[in-house]
């Protein structure tokens, strides 16, 4: 297996504290903006609304799931200042497993967030059935179990003798190049290029049709949306493309791209946690923008918003004789959300 002696100047105790400080000071303020901020999110949606439209359900399921990975931060915070882990092998799998598994499903989630965008626009008709038939809460179901599997994928990568020194608890340590290359381009296909194929699709054929129609293109909740699914892809592509650097430096079998390595785990991890703590930030400052009488009941009004735009355009019932004819603009409208 690859070995490489890096730097010495890397243990060097003033650039051991220095990036203690800063990892510790990150941490902290992630950990108190993402958990109050989520925990609002969840509460304004669950406990607040009477309807939960599938765009809510997934911004929901998303603040738990950003919310878990966060819940676990002190520990990581602790670990930075004193430079070793101090809470056992099986507690540190135990956290892996719950913050990989909840990294699994941030992304299938903001991918299924994009599919769901994408038909609410294209596919109005079709969102509405599949909605009424709950497929989406069990689609929504069906992702959790598969992060749930997919968790334990990174459970056997530990090397438990580490006697000669402070033990570390990191995410993978492999036997061979082979599992580590196996692992990585299994990592790759299925949190990277797979679902980023599906949201880059999506969104692509979206901003052609919301520039052909003006009028959806400036509502707020489709900003928000994409300014949820954009900051996320932003935070996770240093993490693959570092991967991917990983498998090339294994393959050439270069030490300079493994020292590369070390510094994209530095930035790229950071990234991650980041993206849990920014949602709320951003559902907060929409929310404040709008115009209501209580302040209160701002973030309610905005989710309320996010949801009523898959329900904007109906189909035509002959079981509603009430139903007002469509006039010239309204028909034009409609015409354009489904061609």
């Amino acid at each position: 297996m690859l070995s490489c002696n890096h730097s010495e100047g890397d243990q060097n105790p003033d650039n051991v504290f220095r990036k203690s400080v800063g990892s510790c000071t990150l941490l902290s303020l992630a950990f108190f903006v993402g958990i109050p901020g989520n925990i609002l999110v969840m509460w304004s949606i669950y406990r607040k609304l009477k309807n939960i439209s599938v765009t809510v359900l997934l911004i929901g399921n998303l603040a738990f799931s950003d919310f878990l990975i966060l819940l676990f931060l002190p520990f990581w915070i602790y670990t930075s200042a004193v430079n070793k882990w101090v809470f056992g092998l099986v507690f540190c799998k135990m956290l892996m497993y719950i913050i990989y598994s909840n990294l699994y499903v941030s992304i299938f989630l903001i991918t299924l967030l994009s599919v769901e965008r994408f038909l609410a626009v294209f596919r109005p008709f079709h969102l509405q059935r599949w909605t009424k038939q709950h497929l989406f809460k069990k689609i929504t179901l069906l992702i959790w179990i598969t992060a749930a599997l997919l968790g334990l994928l990174a459970l056997p990568f530990y090397n438990s003798n580490q006697s000669n020194e402070s033990f570390q608890c990191i995410l993978h340590e492999y036997n061979s190049d082979t599992q580590k290359v196996l692992f990585l381009l299994l990592e790759t296909c299925i949190g990277c290029l797979v679902p980023f194929c599906i949201i880059i699709f999506c969104y692509a054929y979206l901003w052609r049709k919301l520039r052909e129609m003006k009028f959806v293109g400036r509502r707020q909740s489709d900003k928000i949306i994409i300014l949820v699914v954009g900051t996320f892809v932003i935070c996770w592509i240093p993490y693959h493309m570092f991967n991917i650097l990983n498998i090339a430096s294994v393959l050439l079998g270069s030490c300079n791209l493994e020292g590369i390595m070390d510094l994209g785990g530095k930035i790229s991890g950071p990234l991650l946690v980041l993206n849990s703590c920014l949602n709320p930030l951003f559902y907060f400052y929409y929310a404040l923008r709008m115009k209501s009488p209580t302040k209160a009941f701002r973030l309610n009004m905005l989710f309320e918003k996010i949801g009523g735009t898959e329900t904007e355009q109906k189909p035509p019932s002959e079981n509603n004789p009430e139903r007002k004819p469509l006039d010239n603009n309204s028909m034009v409208a409609f015409n354009h959300s489904c061609a």
